[in-house]
C-alpha cells in the first residue's frame, strides 16, 4: 500500500509541477559527452547500447549513456544515465523510474532509501525491487544536480527550481543501475552497490557541478 501511494504521489507531483520558464535565460554548462565514461573499470567490462527513437522522443534527453556491464558469467547489470542540459518551459523532463517501470509492466514490490558509502562521503539513493511475472529486477537510481545526489523526486524538482532561480541552472541527470535477480535479491543488490562505488567517481567527473 505504501509503495502504491508513493507511485501515485510522484505521478501527481510530476504532472502538476513541470518547470516553467523564468524571466532570465538559464546557463547550459559545458561538459564532456557521456560516452567517454569508461568501458572497463575494476573488473567490469561494458558494451554500449542504444535507445529506440520512440523512447528518445519521449525522454527528450540532451545526452545519454546506456551500457551493459559484465564482471563474470551471469553477473551483469545495466547502467543508464540520462542528462538534460536545460528544462524546456511547460515540459516535464523528470522521468521517474517508479512511474516509468509500472508503465512498462513492472510492479514495484518495494521501494526504500539506501545509503552507499563512497571514498569521501555517503550518498543516499533509491533501492527498488520490481517484478513482471516470474522476472525480478533490483534497481538503484538517483538524480544528480550540480554535484548533489538527490534521491526523492519532489526534492529533485524543488532543488532544480531553486538553482534555476538563484544560479540560472536547471540541468540535471538521472542515473539508474538495473540487474536481474535470479537468486537472492540481496546478492544482486551487493553487486550493484559495488558497481556504483566503482562508477560514481567517473560519473561525478562527467556530470556538471
Amino acid at each position: 500500500m505504501r509503495t502504491a501511494y508513493l507511485v501515485a504521489l510522484v505521478t501527481i507531483v510530476l504532472a502538476i509541477f513541470p518547470l516553467r520558464a523564468v524571466t532570465h535565460e538559464n546557463t547550459i554548462p559545458t561538459r564532456e559527452p557521456l560516452n567517454v565514461f569508461p568501458l572497463k573499470m575494476e573488473g567490469w567490462e561494458g558494451q554500449t547500447q542504444f535507445l529506440e527513437p520512440g523512447i528518445l522522443q519521449t525522454l527528450q534527453v540532451d545526452d545519454y549513456l546506456l551500457r551493459r556491464y559484465r564482471a563474470s558469467p551471469g553477473n551483469e547489470l545495466w547502467l543508464y544515465v540520462g542528462y538534460w542540459g536545460s528544462q524546456r518551459p511547460g515540459v516535464n523532463r523528470l522521468h521517474s523510474p517508479i512511474v516509468c517501470l509500472p508503465g512498462a509492466g513492472w510492479s514495484i514490490a518495494s521501494l526504500q532509501n539506501m545509503p552507499i558509502r563512497l571514498a569521501d562521503r555517503t550518498i543516499i539513493v533509491n533501492h527498488a525491487e520490481v517484478q513482471k511475472g516470474e522476472a525480478r529486477q533490483v534497481v538503484l537510481y538517483w538524480y544528480q544536480i550540480k554535484g548533489t545526489v538527490v534521491a526523492k523526486e519532489l526534492s529533485a524538482v524543488t532543488f532544480m527550481a531553486w538553482t534555476s532561480l538563484t544560479q540560472h541552472r536547471d540541468d540535471e541527470a538521472l542515473v539508474r543501475i538495473t540487474a536481474s535477480a535470479f537468486g537472492p535479491s540481496q546478492d544482486t543488490l551487493q553487486n550493484e552497490a559495488a558497481f556504483l562505488q566503482a562508477a560514481f567517481p567517473h560519473l561525478d567527473r562527467l556530470l556538471p557541478r
